[in-house]
């Protein structure tokens, strides 16, 4: 299909980027380099120049709420009422009217989105026309949502001409949390960030070395959990070092927890690095202790490098990570947990080489290798079918 008016909706709200804005990254990329309209939405004013730039010079649209969006929040706080009066003011998706898509992605950064996104969605009929959700953040921690926030919820995920999600478990975790089906789903695999794919040999160093990469947010990625781990496990003692790549979050608390296990004089926390490649040049195993998560992209770049993964049993990682092929699986997401999965993996050290090669081959095989983008195919797909003229409104929503 060509010429094609694609809006994006990004419900992320905190970071200033997250790595489930890589699936609608890519397939905006995708989308104006073969000449189409992208017009993209985002909730929050906090934005990365260096991500957006770029597609902002390929004629990207791109629309941030308000500067009373804040003040919006804040009067909720006095009176709800007062709130809703001024929240349509901070909302970034007056455009959309103007702008008139033929396809809607909605990227959802939590598998149930926040009532107050829902609610300005449906004030500004966003999803008046065909649209596809990308369902991000596999987890049943929350309490599921009640009320109206559960018929908003609902009414997304079955209005939906189609749900994406790079996790299987990820859509039937929404339909347990809304006690309700979704729309025809399909799992799709999230891009990488590195051209060269091919394995790397395991460095030569005698000390094994240990990457966490993710941003600072404990409660998601779990980096207090692996250091409660590393603290209590047999090869304590053994030559180790572990280096935490990520920003955002407090790390001097990941700082004062290693010195509260004993192992501060091990653990070093690196910040944020673009240069894949080189971590793996120079690590052995990666870790991944996540309480919830899809399928994140840095383990599938471990896998492509030839790395070993410890990891929990969220998500897709399973999908993924077959003990002891490709990997190691901690059944729970607690410290005891993982730190039985990390000694298994040490146990198994003299094998990591031949674990990292076919966890390359099982990374090749799983992810997106067919040259195009899958949210974009989709995209097409549903602009373009017979049941639903491009530029149609969706009814159930006007």
């Amino acid at each position: 299909m060509t010429g094609m008016r694609i809006a994006i909706i990004s419900d992320h709200r905190g970071w200033e980027w997250a790595g489930c804005e890589d699936v609608w990254f890519a397939a905006a990329s995708q989308a104006l380099e073969r000449g189409h309209k992208v017009a993209v939405f985002l909730c929050r004013r906090n934005v990365p120049e260096k991500k957006l730039k770029p597609l902002i010079d390929l004629g990207m649209e791109l629309h941030l709420p308000g500067r009373s969006a804040p003040l919006a929040e804040r009067a909720r706080r006095i009176s709800w009422k007062l709130g809703n009066l001024i929240a349509p003011l901070s909302a970034p998706f007056p455009a959309m009217e103007r702008f008139s898509p033929d396809v809607v992605l909605y990227n959802a950064g939590d598998a149930i989105p926040h009532s107050a996104v829902l609610d300005l969605i449906k004030r500004a009929r966003a999803l008046r026309w065909p649209f596809v959700v990308v369902c991000n953040n596999s987890h049943l921690f929350d309490p599921p949502p009640t009320g109206s926030h559960r018929d908003a919820a609902v009414e997304l995920y079955q209005n939906a001409r189609l749900v994406l999600s790079p996790a299987a478990r990820a859509i039937s975790d929404v339909e347990q949390m809304l006690a309700a089906r979704v729309a025809k789903s399909r799992v799709v695999r999230n891009p990488v960030g590195i051209k060269d794919t091919s394995p790397m040999p395991m460095p030569a160093n005698s000390v094994v070395r240990i990457a966490h990469i993710g941003r600072l947010d404990y409660l998601q990625k779990g980096q207090d959990t692996l250091l409660a781990a590393l603290g209590a496990c047999s090869f304590r003692q053994e030559p180790w070092q572990l280096s935490l790549y990520g920003d955002g979050g407090d790390p001097n608390h990941l700082l004062r927890l290693a010195g509260l296990y004993g192992i501060s004089d091990r653990v070093a926390v690196k910040g944020y690095s673009k240069d894949i490649r080189g971590i793996w040049a120079e690590t052995h195993l990666l870790a991944l202790p996540s309480r919830f998560e899809t399928a994140p992209i840095v383990m599938t770049e471990a896998m492509l490098c030839g790395r070993p993964c410890v990891v929990t049993d969220v998500g897709a990682m399973t999908e993924w990570i077959r003990e002891p092929e490709t990997g190691f699986v901690s059944p729970g997401i607690h410290a005891e947990s993982f730190r039985a999965a990390l000694e298994r993996a040490w146990a198994a050290r003299s094998e990591w080489a031949a674990i990292g090669l076919r966890a390359h081959e099982r990374a090749e095989k799983l992810r997106n290798t067919g040259g195009g983008n899958p949210v974009f195919d989709a995209l097409a797909e549903v602009a373009g079918e017979t049941g639903a003229p491009v530029g149609q409104a969706n009814a159930a929503l006007v």
